[in-house]
């Protein structure tokens, strides 16, 4: 196992398998191959590539591999699967580990277990030759669900497993659902199915002639029975009680139900039958079926024509649904599944299954599976030609690599060429087409791109319905001249963006196509921002501002990294509120319940009255508002582009109630030679104007003039140089700022 290896070159026309194959001689070790030289994937080869080959490790360990096999089938045709059981497992477990070894590429391993296996399997010849000189036994070599035994001196009955050896007048039962094979030492085989009961009545061998007896009693149930060739030294008998047979045939098949007995002679030699000292012979392929009104021969139905699953097929669950073809005259049928082809190591045995499939539940294994369809009696017809099918479970998703292109690029051809790897005998399905992976695994094969954002996806699915999926997003964009256009929604002072905040959000629509490559600049020429073209041709962003204006420049480019479109603007930060500027400030009192206001907004593009949106026009307003009786209060709130909010509060009292005179005064408080004093008290909700008219007389003259009145305490008066004459007041008016007048 110290050899050197051999080194051979992978060239172009070479496949893996294909070399492996050729210096190996068993394509299947190509991954063992692949691993001792480091490689991870078929797609990893190159032509020229050194391969390093375990040729004669190989050679020798397949031929360590065929020793142990002969060695194992020598034991075994001497009787050692009856006489040294142990042994002959060892030697095949240690040879199934070195098959499993092989596989890892463990030539070592494998010259080693298949050694271990050898010698196993010579132990057991050596014990099976020794042991054919004993007394005649009998071993269980199959045992499924519940069986039971009770050897002569048993008191009650006890378990039996594999192995377990029988001796004479041994009772032997199976309860429901289970089986059991009792193989005697010349290899012959009983199976008995569920609810039966037999009894090794007698096992007996002649060293002197070397004649073999063996009889067994049929209590109730049935049995399947396949006998080793007979001879004129070996006699084998069935007992059914009342009933005697002796058989020359080799395969069969008897049950003892309900007061009858029946039987089925699958082979050429008859199986003859004694009851009532008249003995009736079964032929091939003939049925009997004996009970109180007499004996009833038939010809059993041939076999069924097996359907599902395929022959060899591999089935991905733990259920295993089985089929077969309708047969006319079939009432219902026999299924068996086993582990082996010779039915040694039964799993499933269903008998009067009616439909024409049924499902099994099985670990996984390969199994071997049989139906034989029952007819009106009964009885079983041929068995169908055996099939078999693998059980396995497989939940691993199988590999699968996409190389190219890379997930994101950018490209500008409308063709590209998708590279990768995956498993072999796996589905593969690129963009909803299939596409063939190569003897290696390697796939390629182009897809054509639409303008835009394109989706590569590789879907790989393997027998056992496992999927991988690789999706990888490129953009194609051709070269075109792009255009780039502002948001209208984003807040202006002049011709520059403006934003309250030291950041502007910036959005932009453009022709171009999503994905596409976004720098954004300043005055300088720095890049400020980088960012893609979004789905639909937009574009965001945010920059810093401050009071001043800042120039910047967006710039789309293309996959070579040229421009292929830019638009310049200049942004601001704008904190200034706008101001109100009336025309007319609104009088402190009327008595018209219409108010006019008007004036202009600078920077303003929302006005609002008390809550109410005001019109603006060129910035200005012009507006009337009906008033209430007494204060009336507004505020108008001016909002720019930005936020920033400028507010003015105004008040106007509505008053239509003439002014309320409480006492008026004229006289000469100083004696009749002194000055004259006229003196009005008044009041009134908008207060008084400050000059008030007068008329009065002074020794029949006439005298006007106007009161000085102070708005604060409501007294208005005037003092008029000493005349001599009678004081008479004709009239005084009083008169608020809302134009309200009373009279005296």
């Amino acid at each position: 196992m110290d050899a050197p290896l051999e080194i051979v070159r992978f060239s172009e026309t070479d496949t893996i398998r294909g070399v492996v194959g050729q210096h190996l001689r068993d394509p299947d070790l190509w991954p063992a191959v692949l691993a001792l030289n480091g490689i991870a994937s078929p797609a990893e080869l190159r032509p020229g590539t050194e391969l390093r080959m375990p040729v004669k490790q190989v050679f020798a360990a397949d031929e360590a591999l065929l020793t142990s096999l002969r060695a194992i089938q020598a034991a075994n045709a001497e009787g050692a699967r009856i006489f040294a059981p142990e042994e002959i497992g060892n030697a095949i477990a240690n040879r199934d580990q070195a098959i499993t070894e092989r596989e890892k590429g463990e030539w070592r391993e494998v010259v080693s277990f298949a050694g271990v296996a050898t010698d196993y399997a010579r132990d057991a010849l050596d014990i099976a030759i020794a042991q054919r000189d004993r007394s005649a036994e009998a071993v269980v070599s199959d045992v499924q669900g519940a069986v039971e035994g009770r050897a002569p001196v048993e008191p009650a009955w006890s378990d039996r497993e594999l192995n377990d050896i029988l001796v004479e007048f041994e009772r032997v039962r199976t309860l429901s659902a289970s089986t059991t094979q009792i193989t005697f030492r010349d290899l012959s085989r009983l199976r008995l199915n569920p609810n039966s009961n037999a009894t090794i009545q007698r096992m007996r061998s002649d060293p002197l002639t070397g004649h073999e007896v063996t009889k067994v009693s049929l209590a109730n149930g049935d049995f399947y029975a396949l006998l080793n060739q007979l001879s004129e030294k070996a006699t084998f008998e069935i007992d059914v009680p009342g009933i005697e047979t002796t058989t020359n045939s080799a395969d069969f098949w008897i049950k003892n139900e309900g007061g009858s007995a029946k039987f089925v002679n699958y082979d050429q030699p008859e199986l003859a039958i004694e009851k009532d000292g008249r003995t009736i012979a079964v032929g091939a392929n003939e049925g009997l079926v004996i009970d109180a009104t007499g004996a009833q021969r038939a010809q059993v139905l041939d076999s069924v024509l097996l359907t599902a699953p395929e022959v060899g097929e591999i089935i991905y669950t733990g259920t295993a649904p089985l089929e077969w073809q309708q047969f006319d005259g079939a009432e219902g049928y026999w299924l068996e599944v086993a582990l082996d082809p010779g039915f040694n190591q039964m799993q499933v045995s269903e008998w009067g299954i009616r439909e024409t499939g049924f499902a099994v539940d099985l670990p996984p294994a390969r199994y071997h599976w049989r139906v034989a369809a029952l007819d009106r009696l009964g009885l079983p017809g041929e068995w169908s030609t055996a099939q078999d099918f693998t059980l396995r479970l497989d939940d691993t998703p199988p590999f699968l690599t996409v190389l190219s292109p890379a997930s994101g690029a950018v490209l500008a051809a409308p063709m590209v060429e998708v590279l990768g790897a995956t498993e072999l005998d796996v589905t593969l399905i690129l963009n909803g087409r299939s596409l063939s992976a190569g003897a290696d695994g390697s796939f390629v094969s182009e897809v054509e791109l639409q303008p835009g954002e394109n989706t590569i996806a590789v879907v790989a699915t393997d027998p056992a319905g496992n999927v991988t999926r690789r999706v990888q997003t490129v953009v194609y964009r051709p070269a075109a001249d792009i255009a780039i256009a502002l948001s209208d929604d984003i807040p202006r002072a002049g011709a520059a963006l403006a934003t309250r905040s030291d950041q502007l959000s910036v959005s932009a629509s453009s022709t171009a196509l999503a994905g596409a490559p976004v720098v954004v600049r300043d005055g300088s020429g720095a890049e400020v921002v980088s960012t893609k073209v979004e789905t639909g041709g937009s574009i965001s962003f945010t920059v810093p501002v401050d009071e001043a204006e800042r120039a910047y420049r967006i710039e789309i480019l293309a996959p070579d990294g040229s421009v292929e479109g830019q638009l310049g603007f200049a942004a601001l930060r704008d904190s200034i509120a706008p101001e109100v500027l009336l025309d007319l400030p609104p009088p402190r009192a009327t008595a018209e319940n219409d108010l006019t206001l008007s004036g202009n907004v600078p920077g303003a593009v929302r006005l609002s009255l008390n809550g109410t949106p005001v019109a603006l026009e060129d910035e200005r307003f012009d507006l009337s508002v009906t008033l209430k009786p007494g204060q009336n209060v507004f505020e108008l709130i001016a909002t720019d582009a930005v936020g920033n909010v400028g507010a003015v509060t105004l008040s106007t009292l509505y008053d239509i109630d003439p002014p309320e005179i409480l006492r008026v005064d004229l006289s000469r408080p100083k004696g009749d030679a002194g000055p004259i004093r006229l003196e009005v008290e008044a009041r009134d909700a908008s207060g008084l104007r400050q000059a008030q008219p007068f008329l009065l007389t002074v020794g029949g003259a006439e005298v006007e003039g106007f009161l000085r009145c102070d708005a604060g305490s409501g007294l208005c008066r005037a003092v008029l140089p000493a005349e001599p004459g009678a004081l008479e007041l004709i009239e005084v008016m009083i008169e608020d700022y809302a134009g309200n007048a009373a009279f005296e």
